[in-house]
Formats: C-alpha cells, structure tokens, sequence
C-alpha cells in the first residue's frame, strides 16, 4: 500500500511544484494579473490541493505502518486490498481539495501574497471572515498531521522495541523482522523531521502575518520557496530510502534502465522484499 501513495505523491510534488513556478513566471513576465486573475487563483487554488493532500498522504502512510507493525493480521487482511488504497487515497485528495475550497465559497478569500509574487490565501486578513478560515486551516493542515506523525512515530518505536524484547525472551531473534521494522522506524523518523524542518517556518511566517506582526517579504519569500523543497525530501525519504519501492520502480521498464542494482540492500532477503513490495 504505502507504494500507491509514495507514487501519487511524487507525481503531485511535481504537479504543484510546476503549477506554482509557471504561475509565478507568467506574473513576472505580465502575461497575467495578481488581481483577481482566474489563471493567478486556480494555481494558487491546486497548489495548495496537492501540498494538503501529500501531507494527509504522508500521515495514511504512517498511519497503515503502524497498523502493520502492530495488528499484522489485519493488514494482510483489509490494507492490502486495493479497494482499501484507493479509499483511502481518495479521502486525502478530497480532505486536500476541501480546505481549497472554502476560500472560493465564501470563507475568506484569494488574495496577493505577502511579497506579490503569487495569489495565496488572504495572509492580509482583508475579508472578516479570513481569520477563522486561517486559524482553523493552521490547526487541520498543519498542527493536526503533526501530532499524527508524532503519535505514530512514538506507537512505532514502543512496538518495534516491544516486538524486538519479545523475540530475545523467546530466544528467538528474527532478523528478517528487525531489518524490516528498522527500516519502517528509520523512515517515519525521516518522514517526521522533514514535516517540521520544511513546514514549520511557513507556518511561524503565516501566523506573524495573521496576528499582524510585521515581517519583510523576503522572508515569507524564502519560507514559500524552501516549503516547494518538500519534492526533494519526499523523494528522498520514501524512494531512496525504501529499497523495497526501488525494486518495485526496477521492475517496471520504464524505471529500471535508471536504478542500480547495487542499491538495493543486500541483507533483505527476496522473500522480504517481495513481500514488501506488495504492501
């Protein structure tokens, strides 16, 4: 399962990354408008879709993790579905376009970003209705993955040091599992700290702005261009860190002329791999 969304959410990364930088090229060559331009809004509009849908793609990912990590029956029973994935796929997408939407509805609205190089949310708090929108948008989309991420990085850690204890007692260590499970922890850990390292000065600089504390635009310029380097990171952590979807993407024609062989770590036997390809 966790393949379906890293695939999904790398094309996204570079669907809203596109949309932002054309956008943004067509404002500085005046081919269109800030004001209330609908080429300027419906960028702004799938730009912040897809960034909100990876995030909530990132916590299902934890999340079902978890679930396999800790009720592994129940996994292989229901997770591995495919009606399951795109269930679940499908209510990040629509809890991503969701938030989007209220600004075209009515709840706040669309406005000139901070520094005026792009159309994003109304940061200058220019409708009545916009602060509630933000505090609210602040608290689902950005405080609400984080404390899933945190709780779920915390379940994983006490189930594979709980799972790792039982094993000694038995006198029976698996390696198999303990490499796997590692690699699940190595991953959630990277997966959290880039969460925060990527989105948290967005955050700080869109609050400084709601509660009208003065900040320079280029500040709020490089915070909004460091968030776009989430594309980076989740390439990094969930492709090149998972040598499982490596071996997944090699197997595919289109994919394996660039992947090594040699990356794929040796000490996961095919067994595992294969296994955990079809997760």
């Amino acid at each position: 399962m966790p393949h379906l969304f890293i695939l999904s959410i790398s094309i996204s990364d570079i669907l809203h990354t596109s949309i932002g930088l054309v956008s943004e090229l067509c404002v500085l060559h005046g081919a269109t408008s800030l004001k209330k331009s609908y080429t300027c809004i419906g960028a702004s509009f799938l730009t912040y879709s897809f960034t909100v849908s990876n995030i909530m793609q990132m916590v299902m990912i934890s999340i079902v993790r978890v679930i396999a990590l800790k009720f592994p029956i129940f996994y292989f029973n229901n997770c591995k579905k495919m009606k399951f994935r795109l269930g679940c796929l499908f209510l990040c997408y629509f809890y991503g376009f969701l938030w989007p939407s209220f600004p075209l509805l009515g709840w706040s609205t669309y406005e000139e970003d901070l520094d005026k190089r792009r159309c994003s949310l109304d940061w200058n708090l220019t409708n009545s209705n916009s602060f509630s929108y933000l505090m609210f948008a602040f608290i689902f989309c950005y405080i609400f993955p984080a404390i899933v991420l945190i709780w779920s990085l915390n379940v994983t850690k006490k189930t594979v040091d709980e799972q790792r204890e039982s094993s000694f007692r038995k006198n029976r260590p698996n390696e198999q599992m303990e490499i796997l499970e590692k690699v699940y922890l190595k991953i959630f850990l990277c997966s959290a700290i880039a969460y925060f390292v990527i989105w948290t000065p967005y955050a700080c600089a869109t609050l400084l702005s709601i509660f009208r504390i003065k900040t320079p635009s280029v500040v709020f310029t490089f915070c909004a261009l460091f968030a776009k380097s989430s594309a980076i990171s989740n390439a990094l952590v969930n492709c090149y860190m998972n040598k499982s979807f490596q071996v997944h993407l090699n197997e595919i024609r289109v994919f394996s002329c660039f992947i090594k062989e040699n990356r794929v770590a040796p000490r996961i036997t095919n067994a595992s791999v294969t296994e955990e390809t079809q997760a």
